[in-house]
């Protein structure tokens, strides 16, 4: 599940922010010292995650330190996935 999160952020990333061309871009990737991050982006990448994973991230989850690189959203969104979600290797069905 967490290579799953991560990859579908990464090409949210590549593939809206950054037209496509991730050379020089991985998972590490500083959003705000690369200028990708910014409140526009920061909105984006919110419903982004919270439609695609089903999560409800807080004001509080929503600070530069969540939001620094494509591993640190991974984190906050896998926080977030109930717990037999990601033990499971696959999303619960309701």
């Amino acid at each position: 599940m967490e290579n799953r999160v991560r990859a579908s952020i990464h090409h949210y990333m590549v593939s809206t922010w950054l037209s496509g061309d991730e050379r020089g871009f991985n998972d590490d990737t500083d959003l705000l010292a690369a200028g990708i991050l910014d409140s526009f982006t920061t909105l984006s990448i919110t419903g982004y995650v919270e439609e695609t994973f089903h999560v409800q991230l807080d004001p509080s989850d929503i600070n530069p330190e969540n939001m620094r690189s494509v591993n640190a959203l991974a984190r906050i969104v896998l926080a977030k996935l109930p717990k037999s979600t990601t033990q499971d290797n696959h999303p619960t069905t309701t």
